[in-house]
């Protein structure tokens, strides 16, 4: 099997206008989408905002009568402890092949808006890590975690910085999902467009140090043109750390896929 990408957006996310079938002309692999599921979301005005599943799963039936592609269902689970309960009830509706869980906002801003240039840096990264450590242990049940430097990527974050301010917090957070059977991103947008590779490159480490072998690889694309974008230059970096392999999702479970 080829590997395919793992983060992927549609119409279906509110801030994606891209179409189905541009990916799907692309590519005789598996596909799979990721769409955003985001509570309170400070860039909705506070909204809601919640992939319709019904029309999600009847335009996936449509594409599969027209395109050879396994077509797999996918959401991106913005993290949100005030609405928990609100998240796990959508969820419990609908039936998916693959969970990411990311940490977009804080109910005030999301965590790409400029106001966090003006906040003491060192304070939001110790912050933000503490967050996520949280959110992992009340959450618990999900396949990937996206992004790790999603709250970093509007900052400018050195490698001995965020080993000095959350190095042991986000150790901890790569025991917890090595020890839950959660597979670690490579978000290959943060990479090379947020230009966190040098961060990637350290947190890896890291994870592989500890033990972890499930890794998935992701472009985080909201257009077609953006599909598996920088796919290379991220299976260089991971083979230069020894990884040859990487993990695809089906009904949850991963198969393991050569590189």
């Amino acid at each position: 099997m080829t590997y395919y990408d793992q983060h992927v957006h549609t119409h279906f996310s509110f801030d994606s206008e891209a179409q189905f079938a541009d990916y799907l002309r692309q590519t005789g692999n598996p596909f799979v989408t990721t769409e955003h599921l985001e509570m309170s979301n400070p860039d909705d005005h506070g909204g809601d905002n919640t992939p319709a599943y019904a029309e999600y799963v009847a335009e996936e039936d449509t594409l599969q009568r027209r395109f050879p592609n396994q077509l797999l269902r996918g959401i991106e689970i913005g993290y949100y402890a005030p609405r928990l309960d609100a998240i796990r009830r959508y969820l419990a509706a609908g039936d998916y092949d693959l969970t990411l869980l990311s940490f977009h906002h804080d109910g005030h801003y999301d965590y790409q808006d400029e106001h966090f240039l003006t906040v003491d840096l060192e304070q939001h990264v110790r912050g933000y890590y503490a967050a996520m450590l949280a959110g992992i242990r009340q959450f618990g049940d999900f396949d990937v975690l996206a992004h790790f430097d999603y709250g970093l990527r509007v900052l400018d974050v050195a490698p001995t910085q965020l080993a000095d301010w959350a190095g042991d917090t986000l150790r901890e957070i790569l025991r917890v999902i090595i020890e839950q059977n959660v597979a670690f991103e490579l978000n290959t947008k943060s990479m090379y467009r947020w230009h966190d590779a040098p961060l990637y490159d350290m947190v890896l480490d890291w994870y592989l140090e500890l033990g972890g072998k499930l890794l998935t690889l992701g472009s985080d694309a909201h257009a077609s043109d953006k599909f598996e974008s920088d796919f290379a230059a991220a299976r260089a970096l991971l083979t230069r750390h020894n990884v040859h392999e990487l993990a695809t999702f089906r009904r949850h479970v991963p198969t393991i896929v050569a590189i």
